[in-house]
């Protein structure tokens, strides 16, 4: 009898320390106060900011608003004078700099304006068959930053080229997005 008692007060001291010590939980809401500021692109952790021949307004392949950089090619003031003109399909096209005749290498610069080093690349997802991506202007391999990321220290920034390809293209106007990411660089 004693031998059946001793082991009931085993069971019940495992199972009331399995209950309380474990300390899982399935779900657990908490409020919590966040501020967060946000910037325009030149004035961002990562900012970015155009190099392009801006200075008449939207003339060139990049330009600001003041809010957000914009490009467009094979370029805003060429569309306008010439509707029809646009690049061809079934070819590699490279701007490694503006349409102006006193233009600064590259359409963009990509600044590290945070605490950290990164590692910045592009990426395209798109449905029209174009291929766009971004190149460091001062390599002279102009490999594609979603190959070879550009490695940026605090302060530190890339200036960038576009490289469009059309082969998979139709005839058309497109509007695409290119996301721009940094993440911390392998080590």
């Amino acid at each position: 009898m004693k031998r059946r008692t001793v082991i009931a007060g085993f069971g019940g001291a495992a199972a009331s320390v399995l209950a309380v010590g474990s300390g899982a939980f399935t779900t657990v809401s908490a409020e919590r106060t966040v501020t967060i500021e946000t910037a325009d692109d030149d004035e961002a952790l990562l900012a970015l900011s155009d190099r392009g021949d801006s200075g008449d307004g939207f003339s060139g392949r990049s330009w600001s608003d003041g809010d957000t950089v914009s490009f467009s090619f094979p370029g805003t003031g060429r569309r306008i004078s010439n509707p029809d003109l646009g690049l061809g399909v079934d070819s590699v096209y490279e701007f490694s700099r503006d349409s102006g005749d006193d233009a600064e290498a590259g359409l963009a610069r990509i600044e590290n304006r945070g605490t950290q080093p990164v590692a910045v690349y592009s990426k395209q997802n798109t449905d029209s068959g174009l291929e766009i991506e971004l190149f460091d202007v001062d390599s002279t391999e102009n490999t594609a930053l979603r190959d070879d990321p550009a490695e940026l220290t605090v302060g530190d920034f890339v200036d960038v080229g576009f490289r469009i390809r059309t082969h998979d293209a139709e005839i058309g106007d497109f509007s695409e997005t290119l996301t721009i990411i940094a993440d911390l660089p392998d080590t």
